[in-house]
Parts: C-alpha cells; structure tokens; sequence
C-alpha cells in the first residue's frame, strides 16, 4: 500500500492552453463556423457520387452510381453554381452540374459530399484516357488505385486566382487541362481547355457517357489535324492523331454552337504562380501560462474568426529551420505562422493552401511543406514567392482507397535516410490489395511505395527515434482490448483484420505481436502519435519519448526499457506517466521547435474524444523548476527499478509503504495487488529498486508511487506499463 490509497491523485489545478482551472474553463469556447459557408477555395479534394442523389454512408459499391474515390470538384463560376468533378483515378471528367454546389448531408464527411445542383453531361468509372494500345478496358486488379503509371498519371494541380489547371500524362505525354465556363445565348458552356506536348501515338480522351440534357452536344475548337469527334454505343470520345508539335486546343459542351468562340491559348500563363488569393496575414495574441510549475502549457491563440469562416481543427504540425510553423486542418487548410517567440505576443497567420483532403500528417524537408492526406501525399510549392501554394504536386497516390466513412490517412515521419512513413486506416472494409490498416514506407523522391507493416485497426500516429526506433500506436474496438503502443518493425502483422465484403461491423483481432505497453481506457482510449523530444532545452525528459492522447487530451511521457539500446531490438518495453497537463482538444501531433527546443502540440475535435474545442495550438514549455516525475524504468528479475527526476527523501523511499499498484495479464489492466517486499534507493537519491515476488513478462501493471523529493515537495502519480523481458 502507498501511504495514500493507491491512484488517488494530488488535485491538479490544470491550466493548459487555457483548458480548465479547478474545473473551470479558463476562456471562452470559440464559435466553429458553418463549413457550408467557409471559402475553401475554387476546388477541394473529395470524394464524390457524382450523381443527382444524397451520399450515403456505405461499404457496398453496388450501392452507389458514379462513386470517385480520388475527386477535385472545381467551381467554374464564382457562385460555385458550376462546377465539374474530375476522379483522378480513372483521369476522367466524372460529371459537370449547374444550379448548386455540393451537400454533406446524407453521408459523413469521409464518404464525402452529394451533387446539389442539375447533372449537365457524365461518364461512368472507367478509364478517361484509351490505353497505350487504344483499349478502353479498367486494367487495374481489383478496380482500386489509379490507372498504371504507363497509362496515364495525375501528376499535379496548378492554382492561379480562381483558375484550377491540372497536369498529368498519359504514356509519356505532358498534358495541361484547364476547365472553364461561360454563359451564350443558348445557354451555360462548359469548355476543356487542353495544352498537350508532341506525342509518339494517337491518343483519344473520353468526353462523356451519358448527356442528361438531349440538347447538349460537343464540339472542337482549334483541333489539330486529324482529329475528331465522335459518338459511338453511347460513348463520346475525342481521338487525336500523333504529332510532333505542342497542341493547344479545346472541347465545348454547349446546348447550341455558340457564334462567337474563345480562342485557344497556352496554359503557360498559369503555372507560373498566380495572384495571393488570401492576402491578408492575420494577428493574434497567444497566452503564457502563468501556473507554478516544471512543465507548463501556453496557449498560440488561432485566429477563429477569421474572414473565410475556416475551421480551424489541427490535425498536424510542423517547422521551418527558421521556426516558423506549418499547421494543417482537418478541413485542408495549410496555415505558416510566425512571430513564435518567448513571449507569443504577435503571432502572424498567413493561409497558404486549401483543398486538401484531410491533411492529418505534415512533414516539412528541406523547406518543402508535404502533407499526407487521404487522396495523397502533396509537395506544395509557392512559385512566385507570395507565400502561398501554387502547385500541388502528387508527390505519390499510388495506394488504393476503400469505400468507407471511417478511413484516413495519418501522420507523416521521415526517416534518417530519408524515407516517408505514414498510417493508412479503415477498419470497415478490407482492401482487396491490403492497402488500409498498414504502416506505408514511401521512398525519399516518392517513386516507391510499400507496405511496410499492417494489422493496425485505426493507426492514428506514431514515432521514430533519432537512432531510428519506431513506434506506433492503434487504438481499441473490434476485438482489440485497449490501446496499445507497439513497436513498429517492418513486415510484421499485429493482429487486426479488417472485414472482407460489405460488413463493416466485422473485423477480428488476434493478438500476435505483444506491445510496448497497453493504455488502459481511463488512460488512454484513442491514441495520438508519439515524439522524441531531440536537444536539450526541455529539462529531464530531453531526449525521451512523449505519447499523446487523443482521446483523453493528455500528453504522457513514454519510459522506453530497450534491453540493446538499438533500432532493431526485439525486446522492448514501456511504461507511461502523465505529465500534469490537460488540454481543450485531442491532441494529434507533436514536435520539436528548432529554435526554442520547447514541445509544441495541436489538436482537434472529431470522433470520440473528451475536446471541448475543434481545435489547438500549444507549446509545452519547461520553466526550469524541478521536477517531480519519473524519468526511467527498468525490469529486473527481481521487480523494477524506476528512477526519478529529482532526488528523493530516504525515509519515505526506502519505505514499502510509498508504492502500491496492480497487475495482471489482462490489457484492461486491475488484477492482484502487486506484492512489494522491499525498497532500496541508490547511491544516485534518484533510483529506487522495488523488489516484487512473482514478477514476469507478460504482466501489464499499473504502479502508484507516494513519497517525498529530497527537498520536501510531495510526487504523487501513477505509471502504467508492462513485463515483456526481465534484465
């Protein structure tokens, strides 16, 4: 027994990024906009049925008429009263629709949203561009991911003022498209502007399948040589001969031929970098905390109301070698801000992209911001230097997409060679080629993509060492009895299986791969991702691991007992401790600040959580105050070892009495009353060897400590862990 009843706590009066002081809210709640009314740009990356019916939430493509996987729906008219939505899978127009935008209703976001509006002309999921060799057949194994890269490419997405042009190849040709519309007498006209270099081969792109209004036809304009129009078993396809010389051309979809034309021109013009579409940097005033403490959370105030009614839920962050910061919403926001100094004073937000899908990972590399979204990973590139993104590149989309509302992609890491990690999740429906549920490894130029370990249930983030350690967190349900945190190896399988066909309450787990720790659900039941905190400006715990927590916004420090102290050890273990902080949303990511070396963590509110905010942005700051929390753990033969930060009073640790806990095999954690026989300090007043009879791998505890630091202050806490090897 502690001298106090085991897991009571000292009353914490928290103050964390303005979250609650002794239970009350320390700032108001800000207000989230509509997304509805938000301005997201002139084109967003979704998923879509392109079709005159509400989205539903579904795993049964049968149930859906012309679902895109892959969407950029582009608003033609600043209205958004037409627009038109390509599937980049297939590098096809999926459809073009007046009268409205797009509606959520029906379908969770994931699933993404419904046509509003009057579908003008469509094409159905199939190739949008004829094969090397002129056939139209989907060669793709089981209809998941896009065409093959010899086939044709979606390489890129150009944004210039509120023209959207996207670039890809089809074989080894370039092809610029451009869409736009304009009003003639005889009603709107949708035009494809088309740029395309010299190619060695015919080419024919599919035009449309089905025209809902019978007045609607298609007609050329500057066609080059040779080229035409026809329509044939329901099908509309322009077939271009080969030519050595650039072909700038367009395809009009009118009610009647217009009597005025517009001229073709070069897209040149417009992938160069166009005008600042959010101009205006914005101010705000962050909050140091002025709590007594080690480690204390200050607050870096977004700008919530803010002209483009944007959302600001933060999925991931990270830095510039200047300390800028790069921040990413759920909603496809990519914010820099500036002025993070000591005092936060005068942060600058400057809106830097928009239209992502998801963004929930962000890695900045040699100045280059890339996020990893659910459509893909994007390189975003400001080709004029006005501090926003010109250029969204399709730096890899090569893995499949399942249809479900409940799959993302989450956290971006790189490795010390280079190499991009990431987590795909999706526990609904298994992809027939694997490619949800896994850890993906992404080569450094992008080109290589590979599953580097699978069986995770909803990944949400995870964590790579300096010495290239990697860990990963999933989180429980369907079979998986807590959360655990595993250490990441490639090619291992960690027990979960999504569900094949249309079931998506299925799915099974079967353990195979013990973890690092299991997070009991009061601890932890939706994890976050996990951080080495590199140099040494954060006090003790400079150099060790932190674990976030979605679920129940907390940030803990991760023991790490590595038996060889290298990348691939196979004997692992970890025990957690939080840190004496809580925040206002589930924390997502975590980094390192380049110049201050301080943590800095955002969040947001989504799924289950305990948030009472969408969002945040905080810095967790060491005052340089002692600290009164444990710092490492080992297992021995004879029980464990646990060292602490600050050295402590004899009396009370050398006293069976200050430590108490429980463990038992079961995730869950409770079980038998661990059997303490004896407390040694060590020489160092920093380590106490607790002796436990009957202590051995397989045992998961929860270990309550009670005693006095050498200087009189009381350390109170609890550590949960596990037994995987004794030394």
């Amino acid at each position: 027994m502690v001298r106090l009843a085991a897991n009571t706590f000292m009353l914490i009066a928290i103050c964390a990024c303005g979250v609650f002081v002794q239970g009350v809210i320390a700032q108001s709640k800000p207000k989230t906009p509509d997304w509805s009314k938000g301005d997201y740009g002139s084109v967003i990356s979704v998923p879509i049925d392109v079709a005159e019916r509400a989205n539903k939430d579904t795993t049964d493509i049968s149930k859906t008429v012309n679902y895109v996987f892959r969407g950029r729906v582009i608003s033609l008219t600043s209205d958004k009263k037409i627009n038109i939505a390509y599937d980049l899978d297939h590098l096809r127009v999926a459809g073009v629709w007046t009268g409205g935008y797009v509606d959520y209703k029906g379908a969770s976001k994931n699933m993404g949203p419904s046509v509003k509006g009057k579908i003008l002309f469509a094409t159905k999921p199939a190739p949008g561009w004829a094969g090397p060799n002129g056939q139209w057949d989907d060669p793709r194994p089981h209809k998941e991911g896009p065409l093959p890269a010899d086939w044709a490419k979606y390489r890129g997405m150009y944004v210039h003022g509120d023209k959207v042009v996207l670039a890809y190849t089809v074989g080894d040709t370039r092809v610029l498209e451009m869409p736009s519309a304009f009003q003639a007498p005889g009603g709107v006209v949708i035009v494809r502007h088309f740029d395309i270099q010299p190619t060695k081969r015919p080419l024919a792109v599919l035009i449309a399948h089905s025209v809902n209004d019978p007045k609607v036809f298609f007609h050329g304009e500057h066609l080059p040589a040779g080229a035409t129009i026809e329509t044939k078993n329901g099908r509309t396809v322009l077939t271009l001969p080969k030519h050595n010389a650039r072909s700038v051309f367009s395809v009009y979809a009118l009610r009647e031929k217009p009597s005025v034309s517009q001229p073709a021109f070069p897209l040149d013009e417009y992938v160069k970098g166009g005008p600042a579409r959010f101009a205006k940097v914005l101010e705000t005033q962050g909050k140091r905390s002025t709590r007594k403490g080690a480690y204390v959370a200050d607050d870096l105030t977004p700008p919530w109301d803010n002209s483009w009614r944007s959302r600001l839920k933060f999925g991931a962050l990270d830095f510039f070698d200047d300390g800028r910061a790069a921040i990413a919403t759920w909603d496809g926001d990519v914010w820099i801000v500036s002025g993070i100094d000591d005092t936060l004073s005068k942060l600058k937000w400057k809106r830097f992209a928009v239209g992502l899908q998801h963004p929930l990972g962000l890695r900045i590399v040699d100045g280059m911001i890339y996020t990893a979204g659910r459509d893909q990973i994007t390189r975003l590139r400001d080709l004029n230097g006005d501090g926003e993104a010109d250029y969204y590149e399709n730096f890899n989309n090569d893995a499949a997409i399942t249809l479900q509302r409940h799959e993302y992609v989450l956290d971006l890491h790189t490795d010390k060679d280079g190499n991009f990690f990431y987590c795909r999740s999706g526990h609904y429906i298994k992809s027939p080629r694997g490619d949800n549920c896994v850890v993906f490894k992404l080569s450094k130029d992008g080109k290589k993509l590979e599953q580097f370990a699978h069986g995770f249930r909803e990944p949400n983030g995870m964590g790579i060492s300096p010495d290239g350690f990697m860990t990963v967190g999933d989180n429980e349900g369907n079979g998986i009895p807590a959360t655990p945190i595993y250490h990441l190896q490639k090619g291992k399988f960690y027990g979960f299986t999504p569900p094949s066909g249309t079931n998506r309450r299925g799915g099974k787990f079967k353990l195979t791969e013990q973890p690092l720790v299991w997070l009991p659900k009061k601890v932890d039941r939706s994890a976050g991702s996990q951080l080495w905190v590199t140099g040494n400006k954060w006090g003790p715990f400079s150099g060790s691991a932190i674990h976030t927590s979605y679920g129940n916004c907390r940030m803990y420090a991760m023991l790490l007992d590595r038996k060889n102290n290298k990348s691939n050890d196979t004997a692992a273990q970890a025990a957690i401790v939080a840190f004496p902080l809580a925040f206002n949303s589930g924390v997502m990511r975590a980094r390192v600040h380049p110049k201050d070396g301080q943590v800095y963590l955002c969040g947001l509110k989504g799924w289950d959580t305990n948030a009472v905010f969408d969002g945040q942005f905080c810095r967790v700051r060491y005052t340089g105050k002692p600290v009164y929390m444990p710092t490492a753990f080992q297992v021995t033969k004879a029980g464990i070892d646990i060292t602490f930060a600050s050295k402590l009073d004899p009396n009370t640790a050398n006293d069976t009495e200050s430590f108490g806990g429980h463990w038992t095999t079961n995730p869950k954690g409770g079980g038998d009353e661990i059997p303490i026989t004896a407390a040694k300090l060590h020489a160092d007043g920093k380590t106490v060897s607790l002796t436990m009879d009957g202590i051995r791998p397989g045992l998961n505890f929860d270990l309550s400590y009670d005693l006095d630091a050498a200087d009189g202050e009381l350390i109170e806490g609890t550590m949960y862990g596990r037994v995987n090897f004794m030394r």
